[in-house]
């Protein structure tokens, strides 16, 4: 019997009724090189396609998980949900400096990467080396897990993966960003708790921002909560309330 086989594993249930096989968790944490070689063998990680940077003699390595080699569905499997729990697209990413021979990791922090950018045209001279990325690091709803539910926020590197700068707030969840043509400003919107149930869902409040990050400033909201409420209060009143009918003459 493969010593895999006698670890004690947990495997997480799969939200939505779905039954996808999940990244497995060791309970035992006293586990000698030879089991962890047995897992590692098991559940192994991936690199991913090299991200060459545009006229400088660096590249991006990003990392991911793999499933099981015994898994019924592949990696790759149009049945894969990328936004599974224990799933995120990346966890980390090296930086290989080409000349130097050098690498580096981006973080050691447990991380799950949703999207990364660079190699940008049409930017100020800031976001032309840098690389922006959609990513939660945080265990918003302290559940002892980083998982889909956590946050993502917006946050940027140099090309090297140094100067690591998170651009929107810890506590919401980041929806999208927009780069202003030809500088170094960003446009992103949010979603803020504001009923306080740690999740993020269309019962919560969407904040648009703006930063500008040639002058090193923080984000500033795009609509206060002054105008909010009085954008509110026009659309209740202008089609939420039923108009009155005019008498028939």
């Amino acid at each position: 019997m493969s010593r895999l086989l006698m670890l004690p594993l947990i495997i997480f249930a799969i939200s939505c009724g779905k039954k996808d096989e999940r990244i497995q968790v060791i309970e035992e944490t006293d586990l000698t090189p030879q089991q962890i070689d047995s897992v590692l063998d098991e559940y192994s990680f991936e690199y991913s396609r090299i991200v060459m940077i545009d006229s400088i003699e660096k590249v991006i390595l990003p990392i991911t998980t793999q499933r099981s080699s015994g898994s019924t569905f592949p990696r790759y499997s149009s049945k894969f949900d990328s936004e599974a729990d224990s799933y995120p697209n990346y966890w980390n990413f090296i930086f290989y400096d080409i000349k130097s021979g050098s690498a580096r990791l981006l973080t050691k922090k447990k991380t799950r990467i949703s999207e990364f950018e660079t190699n940008f045209y049409r930017v100020g001279p800031l976001l032309k080396k840098s690389v922006l990325y959609k990513l939660a690091d945080t265990d918003f709803n302290k559940d002892n897990k980083l998982t889909s539910e956590d946050p993502l926020q917006l946050c940027i590197t140099d090309q090297d993966g140094e100067n690591y700068r998170r651009l929107s707030p810890i506590t919401e969840h980041l929806v999208e960003y927009h780069i202003v043509p030809n500088t170094d400003k960003i446009i992103y919107k949010t979603l803020r708790d504001t009923n306080n149930d740690q999740k993020f869902d269309v019962k919560d409040e969407g904040i648009w921002y703006i930063i500008d990050l040639s002058k090193d400033s923080k984000p500033i909201e795009l609509i206060n909560t002054k105008e909010r409420k009085e954008i509110e209060n026009l659309y209740f009143k202008q089609w939420l309330v039923k108009e009155k009918e005019e008498p028939a003459i």
